[in-house]
């Protein structure tokens, strides 16, 4: 079973929609407001994925005891807020961008990771954020696996286990390759949990 954690975005149902036309698993949404770590405990996910929402990663603790609890065995998925939420999780700072950035595209280039791997380089993806990770305190454990033109960090993924952030909306139409980059994650679910088998 899939969880998407809803962070009151409404990003979230098109997120949905392109998870379920890809995957024949069972994808649970449970809203931040009724997340509850016994739930997720009892109902062992084979993948989480942490939506948008509004705000600053402070302001969703929870968050963090769901990474401090399924981090190391679970693969997850972090988009925007989400995204934050790992980045700081490992110990990297989100600052204010130069300027909200709120439904402007931007240019990618990436390093092929897996998320990445067979998308072309300079694609458009769709951003609504007004903080970004601090490069300069990037974590020992991530890696930036795509940056813009103006070398924001737009991809993370962990060193070594199936962690992954997009800090742009892959879910929105104006990205290109949306599809392509759930199905990625959704490979990287199946490889991950074929060798918990």
């Amino acid at each position: 079973m899939i969880i998407v954690i809803d962070n009151n975005d409404s990003f979230t149902y098109n997120l949905i929609d392109y998870l379920a036309t890809q995957t024949t698993d069972k994808i649970e949404v449970i809203s931040i407001n009724e997340l509850s770590l016994s739930y997720l405990q009892h109902h062992f996910p084979s993948a989480i994925v942490i939506s948008p929402g509004p705000g600053k990663p402070e302001d969703y603790p929870i968050l963090y005891d769901v990474l401090s609890m399924f981090a190391s065995d679970v693969p997850i998925l972090g988009i925007c807020l989400g995204f934050q939420i790992l980045y700081t999780y490992y110990g990297g700072n989100v600052i204010h961008n130069s300027y909200p950035v709120h439904g402007e595209t931007t240019v990618i280039q990436h390093n092929n990771h897996r998320l990445f791997q067979g998308l072309p380089q300079n694609f458009k993806v769709m951003r609504y954020h007004s903080l970004m990770a601090d490069i300069d305190t990037l974590p020992p454990d991530i890696v930036v696996t795509a940056r813009n033109e103006d070398n924001v960090i737009m991809g993370i993924a962990h060193n070594h286990l199936p962690l992954y952030g997009l800090q742009y909306h892959p879910e929105s139409i104006l990205s290109e390759f949306g599809h392509d980059q759930i199905k990625l994650f959704l490979q990287e679910v199946m490889y991950a949990n074929d060798d918990h088998i």
